[in-house]
């Protein structure tokens, strides 16, 4: 029977309530944001709380990390209990779209990996449903509307996608007048295909220098990979 944990260098993430578990592209995410030296971050659909972690690990800002499903808030607020760091994250179990609207905050990092498929068949179990479809409020659009929303002047935000579901994701973000940059791009091996994408969502304009990562090269872990893991994942 596999653990319904996963076991980090300085934390724990208790995953058996969550539809999303842990995943090496989120993991890529949460140890590669840039640290801006933010006051405030937010991490749209937190799940199980493990960006939000992964950022209060090497940030010293104060996280709102929000989320619909309730039994996940319930996980992710569990997790982040049992951290060291518990009094600087907050778990706000509500819809992102409809929270944003009464909220006066933004913030200076914005965080997401949120659902993307699109035309492939569903599960049955309608908690997958949400953490893994762009359907129903979680659509590109809205996740647009709410960067617009959120963030500060000089923030930034940054949100993983699949390489198709990043460009349409550009589209429905210059609608608002945000700029729309590709800040890493992630593939499983050097040569094949791209993987994941890491954008980053502004409402200035940014210097930003496109990087590149690949997460193996043949069977094993890519040194690259192996550094920028290095301080969360127990095996480096």
């Amino acid at each position: 029977m596999p653990n319904t944990y996963f076991q980090f260098k300085l934390f724990t993430i208790h995953q058996d309530q969550c539809a999303m578990k842990v995943s090496t592209e989120a993991c890529i995410l949460g140890a590669w944001v840039p640290d801006i030296k933010p006051k405030r971050i937010l991490d749209i659909g937190t799940g199980t709380g493990l960006l939000a972690l992964m950022l209060a690990q090497r940030m010293d800002g104060r996280i709102d990390a929000v989320e619909l499903d309730t039994k996940a808030a319930e996980q992710a607020s569990q997790n982040v209990l049992e951290s060291k760091w518990s009094k600087r994250i907050k778990v706000i179990n509500e819809n992102i779209f409809k929270w944003s609207k009464s909220s006066d905050l933004t913030y200076d990092l914005i965080v997401s990996n949120p659902p993307f498929f699109t035309n492939s068949l569903k599960s049955n179990i309608s908690t997958r449903n949400l953490a893994k479809h762009d359907s129903s409020d979680f659509s590109k659009e809205n996740l647009a509307t709410v960067l617009k929303s959120l963030l500060s002047e000089n923030g930034s935000a940054y949100v993983l996608y699949p390489e198709m579901e990043s460009e349409q994701f550009k589209v429905e973000v210059e609608k608002f007048g945000l700029f729309y940059q590709q800040a890493l791009v992630i593939r499983n091996q050097p040569k094949g295909p791209v993987f994941r994408v890491i954008s980053k969502i502004t409402k200035r304009i940014q210097a930003c220098e496109p990087d590149s990562l690949n997460i193996r090269e043949g069977h094993v872990h890519s040194a690259a990979f192996e550094k920028l893991l290095s301080a969360y994942y127990l095996k480096y």
